[in-house]
Formats: C-alpha cells, structure tokens, sequence
C-alpha cells in the first residue's frame, strides 16, 4: 500500500506495465537493482558536487530498494482500523533492505571526493532510532541522519528525550534532531498543548541542547501554532486525501511571517500566496519580536549564540542524570566543560539538585537557585548551568 494511500502500483497505458510507487502515482520508484540505474544517481549527484552544492538531504532514503521478488507485506494486527492504509502492512519488503546500505555507501564515496561536503537522511521506519543509527554508523554510511522519533511524539515527556540520547551513547554515528518539519503538525501545537510561550521556549531549549545536529524548522523560532487551512485551499494531495477537518501537512506550511503588516505579512507584495497566511501568525513575526528580550525570537538566537560558543553542547558527549518527576536532567562535557541542562516538562513547580557550584548559562521562566546546591525550576522552567 502507498503512503499516501490506495494501492502502490498503477496501470500505465503507455508501457503496458505496472508500476511501483511508494508515495504519489507522479513519484514513481527507481528500480535500484539495476546497476546503471545506480550509476545514473551518482552521475546526477556528482552533477551538482561539481557545482559546488554542500551535499544532500536524501529524503526517506531507507525506500530506494525492495525485495527483489516484490514479495506481499505482512499485515499488522491492528486493535482499531489504522487512519491510513498503509498502516495495515508491517513493512518487512519494501523499506530498510540491506542493499540500500551498499548504495548509501557508493553515494558517500562519492561524496567524499569533495572538501567539506554533507549527507543527511530522513529515515523513516519502525523501529526509528535503531534504523538512524543503522545509516549513520560508519565511514560508509551518511554523515547524519533523522528519525521521526522527536517528529511523531504527541507528549514531551523526558523519558522521550531521554531515551533519544540515552539510544546514541557510544554510537559511532551522528544524529540530527528536530521538534518538527514540512511532514508534521507544528510542534508548538503538537508538544506545547498549554499554549503558553513558555513552554516553547523550554521544548526549544532542549532541542538545542541536544547531542547531535539540529533543525530548526521554519517559524518555530517565532513559537508558531499550526495554521488553520480551509479544506478548499489545501495543497498537498496527502492532506487533501487523508482529509479529517484539520490542515494536515498545510498546516506547516503556511507563509512565514516577516512583518504583522502588509497582505501577506511581509512573505509577498501580494495578498495571494500558495497557502493562506494565518492571521494569527501576524503578532508572531519576526519584526514583532526583534529586539523583545523576552520574544521566543530572540531567546532562540541566544541558545543559538550559546550553542556556537560551546564545545560540549556542539561536540560533547550526553550523560541523562537522575531527576524527579517531569524533569529531564542530562549533562554535556566536552575537554573539561562540563554543562547541566535541567528543564521541568509537566507544568508543575520541581527541585534538582545541582550538587554545588555552578554558573547560570541560559534560563527559562525564572529558574533559580535557593541555595548553594538546588535549583528550583518553575513550571516549564529550565537552565543551562557550567559546573565550576
């Protein structure tokens, strides 16, 4: 069954042969058993490295191959109908096969012919975050990748991020980490359900304290909502085909706003864009926050700056340290530095002992300390300590 649903393979009249599409009848699948299929990649990647590009984003990477049989997928035994049908398949033959590892390694040889050039995965599978580290550890395998581990979580929990880094210690990959993309409702909908900026910032926070390479999706430095999309003007056909009264992936993928004036908020000179502005993105934009000290705009740019100033958040290791409940605890270090970052999940005021000394990096919502070795967290609260 396709993504984005009905069967995977269409009649074609012209060729009198069906064919194999993972995702849209217009995105038909290459056939990577054939080795000048495989050579044509290369010569198309080898194109652009030529012209300088800085390396790819490969997108669901893990697909390129199928069992060579086209052998049925296996059902899933579901306790309710799954929303598409694609989830009724466990998918065994057509996604994660072993030769897409040799491919991946042909494209990073490649790849590596050329200074300071980058490849990066969107690896979707079940289970994710073993299938990321498959992709990514070893010289023959791409420099990073990204899961939908972060990307299809409904709760920010710290047992979710914690597992996400307590998964990659000692791997001898690199992840890549993101709270949302053009696939998924917007993560300020998605994972900040109370509404309150706050809380943004704290997910943001900890998005940025992570180990590994991080996205930041368009408009999240601004704490965007989900848009609301009128089912006429919706684009995306899976949007429009899986189509239950919310905007989907549209939701996502509505103008960013530069300015809370103007027809389309500073995006265009003109009123009419691909997707329709959500007026309520206007008090968001980026020239509203400029300059606030307290905007998520500008708390973003200082994790930004933090992060760049910090070998142990942009090279260091991760170690998940012991907290009560609803907070998430873990320590980055790095040559000698050694950073805690500390942040309260659940909306509820917690205590963390900070175990003596320690200089405040960044903080979130008033955290503070109440003696020479707690630190009290308000809800959502959280810091970036340097231990002395």
């Amino acid at each position: 069954m396709a993504v984005f649903g009905g069967p995977s393979w269409t009649w074609s009249p012209r060729r009198r042969q069906y064919y194999l599409h993972n995702f849209l009848t217009e995105q038909p699948d290459l056939n990577y058993w054939n080795p000048d299929v495989q050579d044509a990649i290369l010569d198309v990647a080898r194109f652009w490295l030529d012209r300088g590009v800085d390396g790819f984003r490969l997108d669901v990477i893990n697909f390129i191959f199928h069992d060579r049989d086209l052998a049925d997928n296996p059902p899933v035994d579901l306790k309710r109908p799954a929303a598409m049908p694609t989830l009724f398949q466990k998918h065994v033959h057509d996604r994660s096969r072993p030769q897409a590892l040799a491919f991946v390694a042909r494209l990073r040889g490649l790849t590596d012919r050329y200074d300071d050039r980058m490849t990066v995965g969107e690896i979707v599978d079940d289970p994710p975050l073993v299938r990321q580290l498959e992709y990514t550890c070893g010289p023959d395998r791409l420099h990073t990748a990204y899961s939908f581990f972060l990307l299809a979580a409904k709760a920010a929990t710290p047992e979710l991020f914690a597992e996400a880094l307590t998964s990659w210690a000692g791997a001898v990959g690199w992840p890549s980490w993101s709270l949302g993309n053009h696939d998924v409702e917007r993560f300020a909908s998605r994972l900040a359900g109370s509404g309150d900026p706050t809380q943004v910032k704290t997910l943001l926070a900890v998005l940025l304290t992570l180990r590994g390479t991080i996205f930041l999706y368009q408009g999240e430095e601004l704490g965007l909502r989900q848009a609301k999309v009128p089912f006429e003007a919706l684009r995306d056909p899976f949007a429009i085909a899986e189509y239950t009264g919310g905007s989907g992936r549209d939701g996502a993928r509505t103008p960013m706003p530069w300015s809370p004036d103007g027809p389309s908020a500073g995006f265009s000179t003109t009123a009419a864009t691909w997707l329709p502005l959500d007026p309520m993105h206007r008090p968001l934009a980026v020239a509203a926050q400029e300059g606030d000290p307290t905007s998520v705009l500008e708390f973003v740019r200082g994790l930004i700056l933090l992060r760049r100033s910090s070998a142990a958040l942009r090279l260091g290791d991760a170690k998940v340290l012991a907290a009560g409940p609803g907070v998430l605890a873990f320590e980055r270090s790095w040559a000698g530095e050694r950073l805690v970052c500390v942040f309260e999940l659940r909306g509820s005021e917690a205590e963390f002992p900070i175990g003596g000394a320690a200089e405040f990096l960044s903080v979130v919502s008033g955290a503070e300390r109440i003696d020479a070795g707690v630190l009290r967290l308000p809800p959502y609260g959280g810091a970036v300590l340097r231990r002395e």
